[in-house]
């Protein structure tokens, strides 16, 4: 007879074996050693009583272990009596623990080398949110590094100095909380909540994975995840590729014009050393905000910070690339499909974050609303904006109508976005014009109120979270160098004006649109300079 054993060994993809963790997280970063010596020297002190009273208490239990052998309840048991008592009387012997309620508060310090460091202190007792900030954005990216920031984000866990992508993402798992990365035009932020007891672990593995260099292995998983990625986004029409067309023939091939997922035929061609020269060009301590909500002392927290990123050196000069001014420039892209539908953007370039006018575009952009033909909106959803109401409702060729409103830190985009029927592209395109220049004239005081009503709604309920706060507060830091605006959101809004809504749009109908055509007939769409000429 003869017999065949087959054995299979697997091994983790980045090469290292995984080893036993003594509890949730393995206190992975605090691990300490302890000689023999060391332990012999203290059980040489442990007297036969207290070497007795302990083996009692380490088997003194037999009793429930035999109930556990012959699948029987102690009814003896504090566990048993907690599990089965009567849940409308309370506890014996059970005290609750009570806190008064206070109001939450930010404390910020900046360590030695530039690192900001927010907290903000729990509202009543739940998880610790935790957050990274780093002043980067796919405008920082050339055409040489594009798409380095969507490679760092598909192996965010992959990290070679500490640990490696099975331990990272075994933590978070154990910890029962979560880490991702979002990043933008502007900023990337690392996100990630646990409990207290937690946070230790958990922040030094998502500083690892946030700062640390890509390595060779991460960056070659990474040029085979981005085609999968652009590939999927491709095929489930996000729209994202219609916003980057936008941005592109606003801005130009540079700045804020570079894709978010980067160029197509550059995704393939980042290797590690590109992506460790990306890294340590745009990180330095200066552009990194650390921040985290429910908090209980901001020193303690502080100084966890400075023994991770205390160390970073801060560079300055030739070493650290800056980042260029935007310039708007405006003008007109048609892509011609085969498709039966047509979509249409006219957007001009408005005004940054820190502008007066930008609770305008905000309320503005609210009045406008967005509506597609799946959807027929409802209380709050924008039922009578004017999106639905002269837009879908209006016309059977329309198939979504919304608005276009971005805010950068030296710049901003509005506009309307309409798509519908290619075969009544010319009419799409009038409808567009007609529109605009409505919102130049008065608009009516029941209708400006609305939407701020609905604006101020929309933020509070943005705001409902914890973690969202924490966000809020870490961008408003950056952007404004302060937290002062984060509870004056409703007086800004409502001190928007009719008046100044019509200010705003006549002073953007005078300048360069950006005019995008995308879909089936765009020779249908008038030129550029018609539209602009009817805008007038």
């Amino acid at each position: 007879v003869l017999e065949v054993c087959l054995f299979f060994f697997f091994q983790a993809e980045d090469g290292i074996r995984d080893f036993c963790l003594s509890r949730g997280l393995g206190d992975v970063y605090k691990r300490q050693t302890q000689s023999t010596w060391g332990l012999s020297k203290v059980f040489k002190n442990v007297s036969r009583a207290s070497a007795f009273r302990q083996s009692v208490k380490r088997f003194g239990n037999l009793r429930r272990i035999v109930n556990d052998v012959l699948y029987r309840d102690d009814k003896n048991d504090s566990d048993y009596i907690t599990a089965t008592y009567d849940p409308r009387l309370p506890l014996a012997n059970f005290s609750a623990a009570i806190r008064e309620n206070g109001e939450p508060k930010f404390e910020l310090t900046t360590l030695k080398n530039g690192v900001r460091v927010l907290s903000r202190t729990p509202a009543f007792p739940s998880h610790v949110d935790l957050g990274i900030l780093l002043d980067l954005g796919t405008r920082d990216e050339t055409h040489e590094t594009s798409g380095a920031l969507l490679s760092i984000k598909n192996t965010q866990f992959k990290t070679v100095l500490n640990t490696n992508e099975t331990i990272n993402y075994g933590m978070v798992q154990m910890a029962g909380g979560d880490l991702e990365m979002n990043y933008d035009q502007e900023n990337t932020f690392w996100r990630s909540y646990c409990l207290s007891h937690d946070v230790v672990d958990i922040f030094r593995m998502m500083a690892d994975c946030a700062i640390e260099p890509r390595s060779v292995v991460a960056a070659n998983v990474a040029m085979v995840k981005n085609k999968h990625t652009i590939h999927l986004d491709e095929s489930l029409h996000t729209g994202e590729e219609f916003n980057d067309t936008i941005f592109r023939t606003a801005y130009g091939l540079r700045g804020l014009g570079m894709p978010l997922k980067g160029l197509h035929h550059n995704v393939g061609n980042l290797n590690a050393y590109t992506l460790q020269r990306f890294q340590l060009e745009n990180i330095n301590p200066s552009r990194i905000i650390v921040c985290g909500a429910g908090v209980e002392h901001h020193g303690e927290f502080v100084a966890l910070v400075e023994s991770k990123l205390g160390s970073i050196p801060s560079v300055e000069g030739t070493q650290v690339r800056t980042r260029e001014k935007t310039e708007y420039l405006g003008g007109e892209t048609r892509n011609l499909t085969e498709a039966n539908d047509i979509s249409i953007a006219l957007t001009f370039e408005s005004v940054p974050w820190t502008n007066p006018n930008m609770a305008a575009f905000n309320v503005l952009n609210t009045i406008i609303g967005s509506c597609s033909s799946f959807s027929t909106g409802g209380p709050g959803k924008g039922m009578h904006a004017r999106a639905t109401k002269r837009f879908l409702n209006a016309h059977h060729f329309v198939e979504s109508a919304s608005g276009i409103n971005f805010h950068f830190s030296d710049s901003g985009l509005f506009g309307l976005q309409v798509n519908g029927v290619s075969t009544y592209a010319g009419q799409l395109t009038d409808l567009l014009v007609r529109e605009l220049r409505a919102l130049a004239e008065p608009i009516p005081e029941e209708e400006v109120r609305r939407a701020k009503n609905i604006l101020k709604s929309n933020i509070f309920q943005a705001l409902e979270r914890q973690g969202d706060v924490l966000e809020e507060g870490v961008k408003n830091l950056k952007t404004f160098g302060s937290l002062d605006g984060i509870g004056n959101y409703a007086r800004i809004v409502d001190a928007v004006t009719g008046d100044q809504i019509n200010s705003i749009v006549r002073d953007i109908l005078r300048s360069k649109p950006t005019l995008i055509v995308q879909g089936g007939d765009v020779g249908r769409v008038p030129s550029l300079d018609k539209i602009h000429n009817q805008l007038q």
